[in-house]
């Protein structure tokens, strides 16, 4: 691959994880992973956004610059692939939808003097996905802090990722619409986003996967009769 960093991105329950896994075992490559469930607000945020938002926000991004500063700075002379799970400058997104007008000021202050030591990564990756499907994948993976999610906070934080990423040039973009693939589980869902990835060099690129019944029809089809 000739990005030597990648960021996936996606809201909760997209499957960054999952193919920043599936990524790092095909190109040998080295994972950072987001340290969710590290956060000691994040269960009360969920229960409370207005009363844990600012201790919440202000720990992950906090911790989301140790870990790129760390783990970036310790990329060898071989120019070893690094995949990460998170994108740091989309922990505005969060910030924007969470945080009051004196607490956002505030959490601006110390973002803007962090942001410009995090290297930025040659591709960021979104994967994009329907209400529906984010929450039908959150249900199901059922953890435990997540439970307390209302649908109208992931169909907000939904179009505020899309806003966030049509406006986004910092890099090379991949945008992925997941909602008729299944990368974990379907061989060939995950060997085409490869072939996506290895293409992608400059400027924005789209993804559109032909919907699952298209697919079986047009593979009936050319089967002929």
């Amino acid at each position: 691959m000739h990005h030597n960093t990648v960021c996936i991105e996606g809201v909760i329950g997209v499957g960054k994880t999952a193919l920043c896994t599936l990524l790092s075992e095909r190109f040998s490559a080295r994972t950072i992973m987001e340290r969710v469930e590290e956060n000691p607000f994040i269960s009360r945020f969920y229960e409370d956004r207005k009363g844990y938002a600012f201790q919440t926000q202000l720990w992950f991004l906090l911790s989301r610059f140790k870990q790129l500063t760390d783990e970036l700075a310790q990329q060898d002379l071989f120019h070893e692939v690094v995949i990460a799970d998170y994108l740091f400058a989309k922990d505005r997104i969060f910030a924007t939808m969470n945080l009051d007008d004196n607490e956002l000021a505030l959490y601006d202050t110390i973002a803007r003097l962090l942001e410009p030591r995090v290297l930025r990564p040659d591709l960021v990756i979104y994967l994009q996905s329907s209400t529906d499907m984010l929450m039908k994948r959150i249900h199901k993976r059922n953890r435990p802090y997540e439970v307390a999610m209302e649908r109208r906070y992931i169909e907000a934080l939904n179009e505020a990722y899309n806003h966030f990423f049509f406006h986004y040039t910092d890099s090379a973009l991949l945008i992925i619409n997941t909602s008729d693939i299944d990368f974990v589980n379907d061989e060939n869902d995950f060997e085409e986003v490869v072939q996506q990835i290895v293409r992608t060099r400059f400027g924005v690129n789209y993804y559109q996967p032909p919907r699952k019944e298209d697919r079986v029809r047009l593979g009936h089809e050319r089967k002929g009769p």
